[in-house]
């Protein structure tokens, strides 16, 4: 039996007993994390799933439970705030998408996944974080940042998360953590271990869809999921499905205008202008002064012979942007329609220029 499995055991024993100072909740399932891993494109360190499969997050509370009866969770001295506070799956999710955002350590040329995973906050509001596997040998290592948005405060604190739930163990929960003169920094092991030759690529629609249909499983009701997958379906050829995707999107979301419009576009790309124009028509009433909404209604009102309407759309476009250039090209296809052949001209002329 290895030392992690020893210390989940100690876990469930303390669970078991009832020890009114620990507080972790019940067991994750293993779907979720494993779709968890899908869609964000990461692999969690063997020894810190296997805590989640047990444990959906917690901490040792620092003084009785009865002790925070009248406090939120987030108040200074609450529970979450005064405790190593191990997240949830969910908080994990939040946690992970605002640390890709504020951290700065990573290149703009990352297109994948982004490979840092946080797990945990400290009484000081530090950052307690592992590293995906993807492309290491060995368990990532245990760090830390005060300032996550400041790379070079992300220093090593540990071997493996197992190491550090010993000591969490140890301590009740609350161990005596030192950052140690000549600790790794998290950006030297960040290129030193290469894993960034392993997720600077682009990815693809089979990617995504993979990825947008884990996203589901994490979040059900999300209508971006399934316009992510609707979108790479799309680009797949994949008509019916991108269609079906779009249709859900918009019942689980329909003040979305995107999701009109791309449905909308979806169906006037194979042969049903009018039915396209009401999705188009609710885009550009959700958001009028967007220029791409109504382009694309002005693009449908031009397949629809509707020229006139087409043209107000058009000239509603350019007086806000005199070089938008989708809506330039579809006014010189109106007025070639009603034979004002020196308007057309006039449009050629600056359409040519913009590409010159």
């Amino acid at each position: 039996m290895n030392s992690n499995t020893i210390n989940i055991n100690k876990l469930k024993e303390k669970r078991i007993k009832g020890s009114s100072k620990f507080n972790f909740n019940t067991r994750l399932n293993t779907n979720k994390i494993n779709a968890f891993e899908t869609a964000y494109g990461i692999l969690f360190p063997d020894s810190y799933k296997q805590f989640m499969e047990e444990f959906n997050g917690g901490m040792f509370l620092e003084y009785e439970q009865s002790y925070y009866i009248d406090m939120t969770d987030w108040e200074p001295d609450g529970p979450k705030w005064s405790s190593f506070y191990f997240y949830t799956l969910e908080e994990l999710q939040e946690e992970y998408i605002a640390l890709s955002f504020e951290c700065n350590l990573i290149s703009d040329d990352v297109m994948d996944s982004f490979p840092l995973i946080p797990i945990c906050n400290t009484p000081n509001q530090e950052t307690i974080m592992l590293v995906s596997q993807n492309g290491l040998s060995n368990e990532s290592p245990v760090f830390i940042s005060n300032d996550i948005s400041d790379m070079s405060t992300y220093v090593q604190i540990d071997e493996n998360f197992g190491s550090f739930l010993g000591k969490i163990i140890d301590h009740e929960g609350f161990p005596n953590i030192k950052v140690e003169p000549g600790s790794q920094l998290l950006s030297i092991f960040i290129y030193d271990s290469g894993i960034l030759n392993t997720i600077n690529k682009e990815i693809t629609d089979d990617e995504k869809i993979i990825r947008s249909s884990a996203m589901m499983i994490l979040n059900p009701k999300n209508g971006w999921n399934y316009y992510e997958r609707g979108s790479a379906n799309e680009n797949k050829g994949l008509i019916d499905k991108a269609l079906e995707d779009y249709n859900k999107a918009i019942k689980l979301e329909d003040d979305e205008p995107l999701f009109y419009y791309c449905r909308g576009n979806l169906i006037l790309t194979h042969g049903s202008p009018r039915k396209a124009l009401i999705d188009m028509d609710i885009a550009v009433k959700q958001e009028p002064n967007n220029n791409f909404y109504r382009y694309g209604r002005a693009n449908t009102f031009l397949k629809l012979g509707k020229l006139p309407e087409a043209l107000a759309d058009c000239n509603f476009i350019i007086e806000i942007d005199d070089i938008y250039e989708p809506a330039l090209s579809v006014r010189y296809q109106v007025y070639k329609a009603m034979g004002e052949d020196d308007l057309a001209q006039k449009d050629a002329d600056l359409l040519n220029d913009l590409f010159c």
